[in-house]
Formats: C-alpha cells, structure tokens, sequence
C-alpha cells in the first residue's frame, strides 16, 4: 500500500474507532465553522460517498495554490504551496477539475513554503485531541507538528507548542476562508 492509501486507512481506522467509543473531538473555535461550512457546501453538490474537491488561487502570490480533498466525517486534507507551472493550475481551477489541482499541488508543488493540513475527523484542529481520537498533523516551514498534547515528546517547549498551534490555526482559517470563497462561487 502507497503512503496515500496507508493514511486514508490510518484516518478510516482512528476515525471509526473514535465513533465507536462515542468520543467527541475538542472543539476547535477558531477552525470548526469554517471546517464546517466548507463540508456543507460541498457536500450540496456531490453525489456519492466518495471524496469532495476545492481548489482556489490563493491572492497573496500569483503562483500560491490552495487545495483540499474532504472524505466526509474522517478527514479534510488542505495543501497550500507555490506552483511552478500556475497558468495549469489556474486552468484546473477555473474549470473545476478540483481533484487533478489537488494531486498538483500535493505532488509537484515547490516545497519551499508548503503547508500540508491533515484536519482528522474534519472537525477543525485540536490543540489536543479527546481520549481515543488520533491527533490533528500540519507541516509549516518544513516542520510537521502533531498536536497530540505531548510536546515534551516532540523535544518542544510547551510554548513553542502552542505557538505553533496557534500560526497553523490561523493559517489554517485563512485557507479556508479562501476554500470557502471559492466553493461559493462555484
């Protein structure tokens, strides 16, 4: 298995068990509406159970991206970076073709600058997760916090920890702003 499939299994398997054990993520104020209503708009118009795409052009550079797969109450995956070809990726997004923008962005995107978002359970990020409830993941200048709540573990100070929870969450908001905009438009 591909490390694309062995993460939507890992996401399948801690999501299950989080709904099975009647867990309740921690509400995440500053991102769960925004994650919510991104979810809303697009599950207005698919069909199916399957995955769910938005991209947008991000407006602070010309060659920014910003794109998200939502597997419905197990994930929404954002991935924002700069694109070396932004004439294609402009075209996928103003002909919708969502799904072909978001495989750009996440394998051939410059990795310089790059922000992976993985939201588990797409319920806004968690500082820290409730009990049996796998923990939000996001890279940011070449660093990839796991907000599980032990950043002794991760060799953090709690400070630091928290201020970087902090700039992904707000990163993570205006991102979504943008997702959002985007779906609306549509």
């Amino acid at each position: 298995m591909n490390q694309w499939g062995s993460r939507m299994a890992a996401a399948f398997v801690v999501a299950a068990l989080a709904q099975a054990s009647g867990a309740s993520a921690q509400p995440a104020a500053g991102t769960a509406a925004p994650v919510k209503e991104l979810a809303t708009l697009l599950g207005a118009g698919a069909s199916g159970p399957g995955p769910r795409f938005i991209a947008a052009e991000d407006p602070t550079n010309n060659t920014r991206f910003v794109a998200a797969m939502l597997l419905p109450e197990l994930q929404l995956l954002v991935v924002s970076a700069a694109y070396s070809a932004p004439v294609l990726l402009r075209e996928r997004v103003l002909t919708k073709k969502y799904q072909e923008a978001y495989q750009d962005l996440q394998a051939a995107s410059i990795p310089e600058g790059k922000v992976v978002i993985e939201d588990l359970l797409a319920n806004g990020l968690a500082v820290k997760p409730a009990k049996n409830q796998g923990p939000d993941v996001v890279t940011m200048g070449g660093r990839t916090t796991t907000f599980d709540g032990l950043w002794r573990k991760a060799k953090l100070k709690e400070e630091e920890y928290t201020g970087a929870f902090t700039a992904a969450e707000q990163e993570y908001t205006r991102l979504l702003g943008l997702l959002v905009a985007q779906a609306k438009a549509n």
